[in-house]
């Protein structure tokens, strides 16, 4: 149960923010983004600062910084949400107002945030698809208050579409968020450009001056856990097993420094991309490995030639304090290991598998035109 004296601070903070809501709402033709995932975000806010870069406005959570004073120096305003007096006099007026915000995440203020009648709150959310469970169908939320359970509902209540890449991740927001989604059938933003052929020839031909190898590519993307234990590997001895026809590369996830740490000096295991993107990466990746991350949805449209594996050492664990989507084991397309024995023997197997069946279930919108198609519905709401 949580403590009584959070739980007032959250009130008091949420009244706050309906006061400044209430008492300062002005309309205004701005279109607010929402910023705290900026590897995802990037390519949206990139087509509304080329398309509207006079409406664009950018409040920022202070992991995100560096993305945001990069627009700032282009003009574009920029607000700290992580200030409380920045939120309340400048960001909660601004959001109460206008006609236009995207999200890229859950942001506790708009529970009690005002809106205009006509206002759309898009939710982009920061993955293309759900292996994990997250909003209400979490494990770790069937613990929380009920006080608690009905400020995330405020929160779900306020978005009014949801760009999604499929009807099988627009069910998923339905039954976490339990409300019904207003979707918006694009396809997942960043994925556009593994449509794009001459962005991919560029990406491959960087991957190959980098890492000149000549080998294949075997990549580990873990998901970031909350309660972090330590990856029962011993990356030397995987690499030197592998070393005649793969190389290993770890990308952890950026909270996650022990991983780091613990890979970096380890001979032929490279966690050094050399400044290229995870999603440079993937059209050369020729394995994946990963478990409850949202990877394989993008992984799958990179290098739809490539096999992926699920090393799921902790399944029941994770399973249970976390909660992992119906059918998971199922519609894998891959296949899920829990050892470094398996995890070799699979890695050195050639697979069976293909993506067409998963990417009908999880990218069936996504055909390379989610930004023009998004474009264009931003364009219709001032038009009317």
């Amino acid at each position: 149960m949580s403590n009584p004296f959070v739980l007032a601070s959250k009130e008091f903070y949420l009244m706050l923010v309906q006061l400044a809501s209430k008492r300062t709402r002005k309309k205004n033709d701005k279109i607010i983004f929402l910023l705290s995932f900026p590897e995802t975000s990037k390519i949206t806010i990139q087509l509304l600062y080329e398309h509207f870069p006079d409406k664009l406005v950018i409040c920022y959570a202070k992991n995100t910084k560096e993305l945001a004073e990069f627009y700032e120096s282009k003009g574009c305003p920029i607000y700290c949400i992580d200030s409380f007096s920045v939120l309340i006099k400048d960001i909660v007026p601004m959001v109460s107002g206008s006609k236009l915000v995207f999200c890229d995440n859950y942001f506790a203020f708009l529970a009690r945030t005002t809106l205009v009648p006509d206002a759309n709150v898009v939710q982009l959310w920061h993955a293309n698809g759900a292996i994990k469970l997250f909003g209400l169908e979490a494990k770790y939320t069937k613990n929380v208050t009920k006080k608690d359970r009905d400020r995330y509902m405020e929160v779900y209540h306020k978005f009014t579409h949801y760009v999604v890449s499929s009807r099988k991740m627009a069910n998923v927001f339905a039954k976490n968020y339990q409300q019904t989604i207003n979707k918006l059938p694009f396809g997942y933003l960043p994925t556009d450009l593994f449509f794009d052929q001459k962005w991919l020839r560029n990406v491959r031909e960087q991957f190959k001056i980098n890492f000149p190898t000549g080998k294949k590519i075997a990549l580990y993307v873990p998901t970031y856990r909350e309660h972090q234990s330590e990856v029962p590997l011993d990356f030397s001895s995987l690499q030197s097993q592998l070393s005649n026809e793969w190389v290993f590369m770890v990308k952890p996830h950026p909270h996650d420094q022990e991983l780091y740490q613990k890979v970096q000096n380890i001979d032929g295991v490279i966690s050094d991309f050399r400044g290229m993107g995870l999603a440079q990466i993937l059209p050369s990746v020729d394995c994946l490995i990963t478990d409850y991350s949202s990877i394989p949805f993008e992984y799958s449209l990179a290098n739809p030639s490539g096999k992926m594996i699920f090393f799921c050492y902790d399944y029941e664990e994770y399973k249970n304090e976390v909660g992992i989507e119906e059918g998971f084991q199922h519609w894998a397309p891959g296949k899920i290991v829990k050892n470094q024995i398996e995890l070799i023997s699979a890695i050195q197997t050639p697979s069976e598998e293909n993506f067409e069946t998963f990417n009908q279930m999880w990218n069936e919108y996504a055909q390379g035109n989610a930004c023009e198609q998004l474009l264009k519905w931003v364009e219709n709401v001032y038009d009317n």
